[in-house]
C-alpha cells in the first residue's frame, strides 16, 4: 500500500471525519494537503526503510500481534443448543409423523447453521492469528504504525493550522484531550524559543547550553523534548541523562551522581532489547508479580483442560455402561453399536479435543516466540555495557579483596614448618580531579562507541532545577566547580539557570565575568507564551473554545505555561453554557480570594505597626468587594496608605488588574473589539500580569495605558 493508501485509510475513519466535519474542512482538501506534504512523504519513506531494522520497533511489532482468546461462552451456548436439539430429535424420531419429521429435520439444519455461524465468529480471530503469524505481517504492522504515529499526527497538525476559534461569548467547547497530563503521542507546541533551542542543539555536538527563564516557563519540558528527540531527530533520540541539581551542593558527589546515571542509561540502551528507558528497573519490580500471575494462569488453564476432558469421559462411561476408570484404561469399541447418545458424546469429545489442541498449540507457539534467541548484540556495545557495569560498581562501593593460603609440613622427629600469607587491598577514595577525569573518559568513550554502533549521535546530560538553589552564589559555585566536564567530545550539556544568569551571559566581553559567562557556549532564553502560542496550546487540548475565553486564559496566566494549564483546568471546572461575564466574575473572584489570603499572610510577617494594621484591614476586605468600581477604589485606598510600600504596590496592582479584566471581558465583546483597539491589545494585559512578579509599578503603568486606550476610567 502506497502513501496515498495510508492517507486514505486515515481519512475514512470516523475520528478523522468527525475532526474534519467539526472544522468544516472537506475530506478532499485534507487528502490533497497531506499528499502534497513533502515532509510527510519523506518521513514515510525513511521510516518504512528502517522500520524493522530499529530495535525500538520490536515492541510495536509484538504488541500488534493478537493474543489467544479463551473459549467464548457463545461457542458453549451454540454447542448446547445443537446438542440438546439433537437429543430431542433422536429420542422423538421413532414416533414422529412424516410431516413433523420433515419439519424437525429442517429446524435441525437451521439450528445447525446458526450454531456454525456463532462458532465461526469465535474461530475467525484465531484463524487470523495463525494467518498473520504464519505470513510475517510486516506490511500490516507497518501500516498500523504509519497510520497511528505518522499520518494521524500530520492530519491533526493540518487541522490545527486551519482551525480558528469561534467568535462567541458563550462558554462552550467540543472536547478535552491531554489537559491534565501530556500524551506521549501528542504534538507539542514548539514556540520561537523552542525553535532556537532546536537550532542550538543541532549545531552543538559538544559543550554546554544554558536554558534561562523564570519558573514555570517550561525549562523542564524543553529538556524532556530534547531528550526524547522532539527538538532534534525523533528517529534517533540522544542517549539522555536528566539530573536535578542538589539543594545542598557538593561538586564531587554530584559528578559521581552524574557518572552513575550515565552508566545506568548506557546499560539500558545497550541491552539489545530495544526496550524503553528504565525498563530494567521496572522489570525487576514487576518480576515477582508476573511470576505469580503466570503460575496462576497456568493452574487455571490446567484445571480448565482437566474439566473439559473429564466431561466427555464421564458421559462416555455412562453411554457405554462402564465405570469411568475402566472406560479410560480399557476403552470399548467406540464406533460399533452407535446410538443417538453415543454419537452425541463422540461429537462432544471431538469438539473438546479440538479446543484443547488449539489452546495447547497457541501456548507452544507463544512459548517458542518468547524463547527465540535475540539478535546478537554488537561486540562494541557488549564491551561498553560491561565497562558501564564495572564503573557503576566502582562508584557505589569500595572493593575489598582478600586472598591467602597457608600450608603445614610435618617433618620427621615431629618437626613442623608453616607459612601463611594474607593480602588485603582497598581502593582509596578518589580525589575530585580524579572523579572528573574518570567521568570525562567514560563519557567520551561511551559517546564514541554509541556513535560508531549507530545507536545515537550524541549524549545529552541535562542538569535541571539549578535555578531553585536558594542562594545564587551557590549555583554559580556549582557551575564553576563542574564546568570541567562540559567539554567532553560528543557530549552536550543542558543546564537550566535563572534569569540573572542570562544577564551575566549577555555581559560577556566586558571585564566583569562570572561562572555563567565562562561555562556556557550558548544560552537560550525561554519566554512566556505569545497569544498565538496560547491559542495553539489550548486548541489542541480544548478544541472549540471561543476566542474570547482563549484570550481570557492568556491574560489571567500572563502567558506562563504552568499557570496557563492551571487557569484552563479551573475554567473547565465551571459549567458550560454560561456567558463570558459570569465566567470572568467566577474566575476573578476565586483568584481574588486566594490573593487576599496571600497578601494578608505576607503582611502578618512584618513587625506590628499601625501601618501594618491599616493594610491588613484593607486586605481582608478584598473577598467582600463587588464590581470593578469598588476594586479600583480599594486599589487607590491601598496605594495611598503609609508604609509597606512594596506589598501595597503588589496588592493595588492586582486589584487594578482584576478590575480591568472584568471591564474588558464583557458579554458584548467581539473579536474585533478585543483585538482592534490600538494601545489596548490583550497582550498588554498579559504583560501587566507578568510584571507583577518583578515591578508592580510597571504593571500599573501598563494597566493605565490599556484603560486609557479602551476608554475606561483611569484613577
Amino acid at each position: 500500500m502506497g502513501d496515498d493508501g495510508l492517507i486514505a485509510n486515515v481519512l475514512v475513519t470516523d475520528d478523522a471525519r468527525e475532526l474534519l466535519a467539526a472544522e468544516r474542512i472537506p475530506v478532499r482538501e485534507a487528502h490533497e494537503a497531506l499528499a502534497g506534504d513533502p515532509e510527510l512523504r519523506e518521513r514515510l519513506d525513511t521510516e518504512r526503510a528502517t522500520f524493522l531494522r530499529d530495535p525500538a520497533f520490536q515492541g510495536v511489532i509484538a504488541s500488534r500481534l493478537p493474543g489467544h482468546r479463551p473459549a467464548d461462552l457463545r461457542l458453549a451456548a451454540a454447542f448446547a443448543v445443537v446438542f440438546g436439539y439433537h437429543l430431542l430429535l433422536v429420542r422423538a424420531w421413532p414416533n414422529l409423523p412424516w410431516g413433523f419429521a420433515v419439519f424437525g429435520v429442517a429446524a435441525y439444519l437451521a439450528v445447525l447453521a446458526i450454531a456454525c455461524r456463532i462458532g465461526y465468529r469465535w474461530i475467525a480471530p484465531l484463524r487470523r492469528l495463525f494467518r498473520r503469524v504464519g505470513t510475517l505481517p510486516v506490511e500490516d504492522l507497518w501500516r498500523v504504525y504509519a497510520v497511528e504515529r505518522i499520518v494521524w499526527p500530520a492530519l491533526v497538525r493540518f487541522v490545527e493550522a486551519k482551525r480558528t476559534p469561534p467568535d462567541s461569548t458563550q462558554f462552550t467547547y467540543r472536547a478535552v484531550d491531554g489537559l491534565h497530563a501530556e500524551s506521549p503521542t501528542a504534538t507539542p507546541v514548539i514556540t520561537g524559543a523552542g525553535e532556537r533551542l532546536r537550532t542550538a542543539v543541532a549545531r552543538s555536538a559538544t559543550g554546554a547550553i544554558a536554558l534561562a527563564g523564570h519558573r514555570g516557563v517550561g525549562k523542564t519540558t524543553a529538556i524532556r523534548f530534547v531528550a526524547d528527540g522532539v527538538l532534534g531527530d525523533p528517529d534517533r533520540p540522544p542517549l539522555a541523562v536528566i539530573a536535578s541539581a542538589p539543594a545542598r551542593y557538593d561538586a564531587r558527589d554530584f559528578v559521581l551522581y552524574l557518572h552513575a546515571l550515565l552508566c545506568k542509561e548506557v546499560i539500558t540502551r545497550t541491552h539489545g532489547t530495544g526496550r524503553p528507558r528504565r525498563w530494567a528497573t521496572f522489570a525487576r519490580l514487576v518480576a515477582p508479580v508476573r511470576r505469580r500471575e503466570r503460575a496462576a494462569q497456568l493452574v487455571r488453564s490446567l484445571l480448565a483442560h482437566l474439566v473439559a476432558i473429564a466431561v466427555p469421559v464421564l458421559l462416555g462411561a455412562w453411554a457405554w455402561g462402564r465405570p469411568p476408570l475402566r472406560f479410560v484404561t480399557d476403552p470399548p469399541p467406540l464406533f460399533t453399536g452407535l446410538t443417538g447418545w453415543r454419537i452425541a458424546v463422540l461429537v462432544l469429545a471431538a469438539l473438546v479435543a479440538l479446543v484443547v489442541v488449539v489452546d495447547l498449540a497457541a501456548s507452544v507457539w507463544r512459548t517458542a516466540r518468547g524463547l527465540r534467541p535475540a539478535r546478537r548484540a554488537d561486540p562494541r556495545l557488549r564491551e561498553l555495557r560491561a565497562v558501564a557495569g564495572q564503573q557503576l560498581r566502582r562508584i557505589r562501593f569500595l572493593q575489598t579483596y582478600t586472598t591467602g593460603w597457608s600450608g603445614k609440613l610435618t617433618l620427621p622427629l615431629k618437626g613442623e614448618a608453616g607459612w601463611t600469607r594474607s593480602t588485603q587491598s582497598a581502593e582509596q577514595q578518589l580525589s575530585y580531579p580524579e572523579v572528573v577525569d574518570e567521568f570525562r573518559a567514560f563519557a567520551e568513550y561511551a559517546a564514541g562507541v554509541l556513535r560508531a554502533a549507530h545507536v545515537t549521535d550524541r549524549l545529552v546530560i541535562a542538569i535541571d532545577e539549578l535555578d531553585k538553589i536558594a542562594e545564587p552564589e551557590k549555583a554559580q559555585e556549582l557551575i564553576n566547580d563542574i564546568k570541567g566536564v562540559f567539554d567532553v567530545p560528543g557530549c552536550l550539556f543542558l543546564v537550566s539557570v535563572s534569569d540573572d544568569a542570562i544577564v551575566s551571559f549577555e555581559r560577556r566581553g566586558i571585564p566583569a565575568r562570572d561562572a555563567f559567562d565562562s561555562a556556557f557556549s550558548e544560552m537560550v532564553r525561554l519566554d512566556n507564551f505569545t497569544p498565538d502560542d496560547t491559542r495553539a496550546w489550548i486548541s489542541r487540548r480544548v478544541p472549540g473554545l471561543p476566542e474570547q475565553f482563549v484570550c481570557l486564559c492568556h491574560c489571567l496566566s500572563g502567558g506562563l505555561p504552568r499557570d496557563l494549564r492551571r487557569t484552563v483546568v479551573e475554567l473547565l471546572d465551571l459549567p458550560a453554557g454560561q456567558p463570558l461575564s459570569a465566567v470572568v466574575e467566577l474566575l476573578v473572584r476565586r483568584e481574588l480570594d486566594r490573593k487576599a489570603h496571600a497578601f494578608t499572610g505576607a503582611a502578618r510577617t512584618v513587625e506590628p505597626s499601625p501601618e501594618r494594621s491599616s493594610l491588613i484591614a484593607d486586605l481582608v476586605r478584598i473577598p467582600a468587594v463587588r464590581g470593578p468600581g469598588e476594586l479600583r477604589a480599594l486599589a487607590a485606598r491601598i496605594t495611598s496608605g503609609e508604609g509597606l510600600a512594596a506589598l501595597r504596590a503588589q496588592a493595588a496592582a492586582y486589584l487594578l488588574f482584576s478590575a480591568t479584566i472584568l471591564e474588558v471581558f464583557t458579554d458584548d465583546l467581539t473579536r474585533d473589539r478585543l483585538y482592534g483597539v490600538p494601545g489596548g491589545e490583550p497582550q498588554l494585559l498579559a504583560l501587566a500580569r507578568q510584571q507583577m512578579a518583578f515591578d508592580p509599578r510597571v504593571s500599573m503603568d501598563l494597566l493605565a495605558s490599556v484603560r486609557a486606550a479602551r476608554g475606561l476610567a483611569v484613577e
